[in-house]
């Protein structure tokens, strides 16, 4: 390392030019940019990324926060562009992708879509697959040994901390005997995680890890969940977040709000999100089935969801009675604003709840009837190739 390289904390560190410039300075900069390259900058550094995220330079930095809004909704073959300027952003397709007998978008994440497409030479089995949409790029996945059994699997990328790398993991549950196919006879069926497969797109392997947890944990394939810091986040039919790390290594359980701890008809799994560099949970209240509330983990490592907001269904929708996660999901919270996304799905209707000025906002219609869609969120990502990508 040459001497005064930065990367030690020697004396002689010189920061790079870019660090000297204040923030005033970088938005007037940045606000100059094409929109793409305004996308990319958020990957120079965390310091960049909450400079052109934050919400007092909105009126600086207008397309990139237009841009930075959700631009659709992936759900089940579907994309609906929900900008309102009458054009899909995605062919639900993707054509650019080789051919399959079937294409699940399965997770979104920062930007990256994860993929099961079922081979054409065998309909019983499939290929994992990260796309990036806006690039039109693509990374097709080693057989992960479970590619004729469908496992609940999610996806894990911050581009921030690299632009090209990712993880996926791939959750095996009890009853799905081994990769080899077979199944033990002490095995219960009961859908309880048994462990895990995670893919490192650094090292290009799969990994198996048994489950960590204290809790015998069930998850849903029609849940979301949320990457954070290194740590997938996920709702589970036991009532708490279950989290792993990419690693495999660090496994926990994060209770719900105490409110909940004693869970009864009418109240759904809830809906995990990540706003403002924090998670945020959001559901009907034990006390008030009939309102929404929302608590977020200001303090990670204390475990305590600090109550931010309850609104009631009959400002929210003109009724009362209204089943979390039947007759309307939460399937979206905005990165940077105090504003979270319901689908009612019977309906076809996507909706925005804005908490401070507690404003409801009829988005658009959307396709799917069933309360058993996930609806992904899709935000564009502009950036490098991914890795070992096409």
């Amino acid at each position: 390392m040459a001497e005064g390289d930065s990367r030690d904390g020697r004396r002689g560190w010189i920061p790079p030019p870019a660090e000297k410039l204040t923030d005033d300075l970088l938005v007037e900069i940045l606000s100059r940019v094409p929109y793409k390259s305004l996308c990319r900058s958020k990957c120079v550094s965390r310091r960049w990324r909450r400079v052109i995220s934050h919400p007092d330079h909105r009126h600086l930095l207008p397309r990139y926060h237009l841009g930075d809004a959700i631009v659709g909704f992936f759900y089940s073959d579907t994309f609906t562009n929900v900008t309102g300027e009458g054009r899909p952003f995605v062919d639900p397709s993707l054509p650019f992708l080789p051919k399959c007998e079937f294409l699940n978008v399965l997770d979104s994440c920062n930007g990256l879509l994860l993929c099961r497409c079922w081979r054409l030479a065998d309909p019983r089995r499939f290929d994992y697959l990260v796309v990036n949409p806006a690039t039109e790029q693509w990374v097709i996945l080693p057989d992960s040994g479970w590619s004729d059994k469908v496992q609940t699997a999610r996806l894990g990328f911050d581009p921030v901390v690299s632009s090209s790398h990712f993880h996926v993991f791939e959750f095996v549950e009890d009853g799905a005997g081994d990769a080899d196919g077979n199944v033990d006879d002490d095995d219960d069926f009961d859908g309880h995680v048994k462990g895990v497969e995670i893919y490192s797109s650094v090292t290009g392997e799969w990994s198996h890890k048994d489950n960590g947890w204290d809790w015998e944990i069930r998850i849903r394939d029609e849940w979301n969940s949320v990457f954070f810091d290194g740590v997938l986040h996920l709702i589970t039919l036991e009532y708490v977040v279950a989290a792993v790390d990419v690693e495999g290594n660090a496994w926990r359980t994060i209770p719900m709000p105490q409110s909940l701890v004693e869970p009864f008809d009418g109240i759904g799994e809830g809906f995990i999100g990540l706003s403002q560099g924090s998670l945020y949970f959001v559901n009907t209240d034990h006390d008030e089935p009939y309102k929404v509330s929302v608590w977020v983990l200001e303090d990670y490592s204390s475990e305590q969801w600090i109550w931010k907001h309850t609104v009631s269904h009959l400002h929210l929708f003109r009724t009362k009675r209204l089943l979390f996660g039947h007759d309307y999901k939460v399937v979206s919270i905005h990165p940077e604003r105090n504003i979270i996304f319901l689908v009612l799905p019977h309906s076809k209707i996507l909706m925005s709840y804005e908490m401070e000025s507690r404003e409801v906002c009829f988005i658009c219609g959307i396709g799917g009837s069933s309360d058993w869609l996930l609806y992904l969120p899709y935000v564009p990502l502009y950036s490098e190739s991914l890795a070992d990508g096409h």
